[in-house]
């Protein structure tokens, strides 16, 4: 179990990554002002994830995933800094992965906002996030437990794990 220390620790680093993630992504798309109706659209790939959260205005989560993109099946790292939201949640759930043309293109940093909420085993949650390389995934809970609730913003950072 992380001892508060380390998770103020994690919390303010990942808050400094959370600003210049945001800082980053919101001048990338100066002037973007265009919608895209992912529901309309076939996903490049999908996902699955289990992450623990936790939040006192500002938050910390952390993570494993699968990335399933062209027959193949890949190992994921999640971990996050976010600003908005309270308590404590574990949760797994899926995601649809928009806009992926090349496996490269998919780790990183993620910027986007989240809503959900959770008591006890009752829950859900959806979120849409990009990079910067234009990757898109929208996911949901499937599952989760814990008493959280949270209405946002923050950055994501995605990595492949070691095999």
């Amino acid at each position: 179990m992380l001892g508060l220390k380390k998770l103020g620790g994690l919390a303010a680093i990942l808050g400094l990554a959370l600003l210049a993630s945001i800082t980053a992504y919101a001048d990338s798309h100066e002037g973007d002002n265009k919608f895209t109706d992912y529901s309309k659209m076939t996903p490049s790939a999908t996902m699955e994830f289990d992450i623990t959260s936790v939040k006192l205005i500002a938050g910390a989560s952390w993570g494993t995933g699968t990335l399933h993109y062209q027959g193949k099946s890949y190992p994921l790292k999640v971990k996050s800094g976010s600003v908005g939201g309270i308590g404590y949640r574990s949760m797994k759930g899926t995601g649809k992965v928009y806009e992926l043309k090349k496996l490269e293109d998919f780790a990183g940093i993620y910027g986007g906002g989240t809503a959900g909420a959770t008591v006890g085993k009752k829950g859900g949650g959806a979120s849409t996030i990009e990079n910067g390389k234009g990757v898109v995934i929208k996911a949901s809970a499937t599952d989760s437990s814990g008493a959280q609730l949270a209405l946002s913003a923050g950055g994501i950072e995605i990595a492949f794990a070691e095999e």
